[in-house]
């Protein structure tokens, strides 16, 4: 092993020991006030020489490796560390969250196992929390067919709800991924759920909401993916059904309306295989523009700003823009319409 790699090494080591005993914040506080995990770890105590980067099947990866997730990198507060258990093959795979209410009816958990069920088949892979309800339907759906991963909101060694521990055992089998960024021996706490849902958004190319109500964790995983950048899809319900709420507040501020796994496949610009469509003949200078609009919208004036141009020279272009069918503007500002 020569010096680098075993720098490297060292600092995974002490990286994957602080997160043992510490929360994420207090790990990077940490580590930039002294320069690195391994002196942070001299500071506060904490042995972290040859600390095993697997135990009891579960592997660790930090944000050192290549192994880590590469979107994942991208989001504004990133993981530290990755505790993984399963195949790693599921991220070769363009990655979309199908999400949803816990206490769902009997049509919405149908609807999103068929939809995750349709984007396996497409060769995607299928990202939820493997709660009750919406989320694990979305899991034995896309495990059927293809590959899929549950995002926990404590270490893997115990799923929570303890009912689903039959579902992650069979997702196992059929090479998909369980994933936590707590380490194994903490339990889930109320807290944890919301953190997790940033992992389900950042580590896919858009998220798909079926049935949610006004105060669903699902709209936190739904802001955190307009943030990120990512694709924002909601599944229409009854009118008037709390479980419909969420998802009818999401359509109205600018998410595609879905039904089925064409129709995500359309909005993410990918073909029957997972595979992207060629990119719309855009004239280079829009191209820039084009490129920052996304299913959130976005003001005159925020557009303007991120790319640093006068508002009435961007007002020509949206409209041209506009006029191809690229973008659609609404009430609260502009959008990328779905490649066809």
């Amino acid at each position: 092993m020569d010096e680098t790699t075993a720098c490297h090494a060292s600092e995974a080591s002490a990286l994957i020991a602080l997160c043992q005993v510490k929360y994420r914040p207090e790990v990077r506080r940490l580590v930039a006030e002294h320069g690195g995990a391994v002196q942070a770890c001299r500071h506060v105590g904490v042995r972290w020489q040859q600390y095993p980067v697997e135990q009891r099947g579960i592997r660790t990866v930090t944000h050192h490796d290549a192994e880590f997730p590469h979107l994942l990198r991208q989001i504004p507060d990133p993981p530290l560390v990755l505790y993984l258990r399963g195949s790693l093959r599921v991220f070769d795979q363009v990655c979309v969250a199908v999400v949803g209410a816990r206490r769902c009816s009997a049509r919405g958990r149908e609807r999103a196992r068929v939809i995750a069920e349709g984007l396996a088949v497409a060769g995607l892979t299928v990202v939820s929390g493997l709660a009750l309800g919406i989320d694990a339907a979305a899991h034995r759906g896309a495990q059927s067919a293809g590959l899929t991963i549950a995002v926990l909101g404590g270490g893997l060694d115990r799923v929570h709800p303890a009912t689903n521990d039959p579902l992650a055992r069979q997702m196992l089998a059929s090479g998909s991924l369980l994933m936590s960024e707590y380490p194994v021996g903490r339990p889930p706490q109320k807290h944890h759920f919301p953190e997790r849902n940033r992992l389900i958004s950042g580590l896919c190319a858009g998220v798909v909401v079926i049935e949610a109500s006004e105060k669903s964790g699902s709209l936190i995983t739904a802001r955190y993916a307009l943030e990120q950048g990512r694709d924002v899809m909601a599944v229409p319900g009854y009118v008037g059904h709390h479980v419909s709420a969420g998802c009818h507040r999401l359509i109205r501020t600018g998410a595609a309306l879905v039904e089925n796994a064409d129709h995500v496949l359309e909005v993410l610009g990918l073909n029957q295989v997972g595979i992207p469509h060629a990119m719309p003949d855009i004239p280079q200078a829009l191209r820039p523009l084009f490129d920052l609009l996304s299913s959130a919208p976005q003001t005159l004036e925020e557009i303007a700003a991120a790319l640093d141009v006068a508002s009435h020279r961007l007002m020509a272009d949206l409209v041209k823009l506009e006029l191809e069918g690229f973008v659609q503007q609404i009430s609260e500002g502009y959008i990328r319409r779905p490649l066809r």
